[in-house]
Parts: structure tokens; sequence; C-alpha cells
């Protein structure tokens, strides 16, 4: 089995009066026989997260373009893994939102997946190495749909070796800020 290491940013969030001077990351090592549930609990822990709420795994290919969701079990119903847009639609999307030096092959990729998106996957039951990390561009993780806490996800290394155990954090940076600032107050 093979082990990875993901560098976990978590992005600034004005609303929530998230703005740091100093990026904040986590870099997780987790082993590829792992599902993405259990990588949602180490990133839980690692940014000292107490109230547990939905989330969802966004991946993303080298482009930036979602290929795929992935979420919460309670959220899980094999549907799609977004709404489809029509044709207009997809052209506005691309004409106001995709930066004008993306090839026309990743244009078409984009087109394809959101005319006919692909069925959302359970990170229950979606393992690590299911998700192909090395063929990825990034992911995305949303912790809390309603407050919406993103963060954005990239592989740093892949061990040959299997990890044994729970995913560990092996460095970090920055202080992770409370999971609700108005309670702190």
């Amino acid at each position: 089995m093979t082990s990875y290491m993901f560098r976990v940013w978590l992005l600034p969030h004005p609303p929530l009066e998230f703005e740091p001077d100093e990026e904040v990351w986590r870099d997780i090592e987790v082993d590829g026989s792992q599902t993405l549930n259990i990588f949602h609990e180490a990133m839980f822990e690692a940014f000292d997260r107490w109230e547990a709420h939905t989330y969802e795994f966004l991946t993303r290919d080298r482009d930036g373009i979602s290929t795929r969701s992935y979420v919460h079990p309670q959220l899980y119903d094999g549907g799609l893994s977004w709404p489809p847009m029509d044709d207009d639609e997809i052209e506005r999307f691309i004409e106001q939102a995709v930066p004008e030096d993306m090839s026309g092959e990743a244009k078409d990729r984009f087109r394809d997946l959101q005319s006919d998106p692909p069925s959302e996957g359970n990170a229950a039951e979606t393992t690590i190495e299911e998700i192909d990390p090395e063929q990825l561009g990034s992911l995305t993780y949303v912790f809390d749909m309603g407050d919406s806490w993103e963060h954005y996800i990239e592989l740093q290394e892949t061990r040959s070796e299997s990890l044994d155990g729970d995913p560990t954090v092996v460095d970090k940076q920055g202080t992770a800020p409370p999971q609700y600032p108005d309670l702190d107050e």
C-alpha cells in the first residue's frame, strides 16, 4: 500500500473574521487505504474543530476544473456531483470566470463535466487511493456547509510504504481560528 502526505491550507474567511497574517496549513500523512472520511477526521482534529458538521471534497484536475464531489455520508444519496448547466450557462461561466489562457481542451473538459456531471461519491466509502492523488491537481475540502470553512489541498509526497495507524500531522504553520469566532468574545 502507499501513503500520501498532503498540505492542507485553511483559506481566509472574512465573513468569520479569519484573515490571518500568515498562511495556516497542516501537512497530514494518510494511508492510501484510508477513506476520505478518515482524512476529514484528521483535518477536523488538526484545525482544532470541536463540533461535527457535514463536509464535501471536490477533486480538481491540473487545470483546476472540478471533476467529482465526495460528500459526508449523511449527505450522500448517489445523485450528481452538482446540478447540470445548460449550454448558455456554461458559456457565460467560461466567459466570466475561466482564465483566458486555459486551453481549448480544458474548456471542452469543463463543458462536458458541467453539462453531464459525474455521480457524487460517498466519503465514507471512497479511499484515498481511489481518488488517484498523483493524477489530481488539487482537492477542495469544505467543512460546515453553513459557515463554509474552505481548505485547499495539494499532494506533497508519495511514499511506497503503508502508514500504520491513524493519519498523522507531520508539520504545521499558523494558528487555526476558533470554529465559531463569536463564542470566544
